[in-house]
């Protein structure tokens, strides 16, 4: 049952694992050191997404990229899709877009306090955490044109199946085909007088 499940990762294809990938980066990202250091003459001290002042956040955003890796591992496991295939994309961006804000949020807070206790320092956690979301907004993105690439293709260019003209016929009657054109008249030469 495993065996088949990676398999069917395995077959997606390439912008789609890459944009999961990215999902699954920020979501670890959440669980590695945002913040640490020393407070206030505290012993050493390390912080994840789910600690300190940016805690709501991390869940938020832990939860955002939970959803976007969902959307893609229920189908893959036989259950039911999430959501409609033709606003996929959008939500997978409007998710990216998320995570990113809050990642920002979060960055911003820790900044303050870094810049407040010089002893504390920001740690390399919620950067793995921001490169993930921005990954996700990229391929979405990308999928997102390509998709709507493809609607165009298709609206503009019918592929129907073009029946013989022999018959066509209004009358019920098969008519030969077109003659070919005549050939190309014989090319005049002028003379030029000196």
């Amino acid at each position: 049952m495993a065996a088949s499940f990676f398999r069917r990762i395995r077959s997606l294809d390439l912008e789609e694992q890459i944009l999961n990938g990215g999902a699954l980066l920020a979501l670890i990202g959440v669980f590695l050191p945002w913040t640490g250091g020393f407070m206030l003459g505290s012993d050493a001290i390390s912080h994840s997404g789910f600690g300190f002042y940016t805690s709501f956040i991390g869940i938020a955003i832990f939860l955002v990229n939970l959803f976007v890796i969902l959307i893609t591992l229920i189908p893959l496991s036989g259950g039911p899709s999430l959501i409609r295939r033709h606003n996929k994309e959008h939500i997978r961006l409007f998710c990216g877009l998320q995570s990113t804000i809050l990642t920002l949020a979060a960055l911003s807070v820790i900044t303050k306090v870094t810049l407040q206790f010089s002893r504390m320092e920001i740690r390399f956690g919620i950067i793995v955490t921001l490169i993930g979301g921005i990954a996700v907004i990229l391929e979405s993105f990308l999928r997102m044109q390509e998709e709507r690439k493809s609607e165009v293709h298709d609206f503009f260019h019918h592929t129907e199946e073009k029946e013989p003209q022999e018959s066509r016929s209004f009358s019920g009657t098969t008519h030969p085909p077109p003659l070919p054109p005549p050939p190309p008249p014989n090319l005049e030469e002028h003379r030029i007088h000196p």
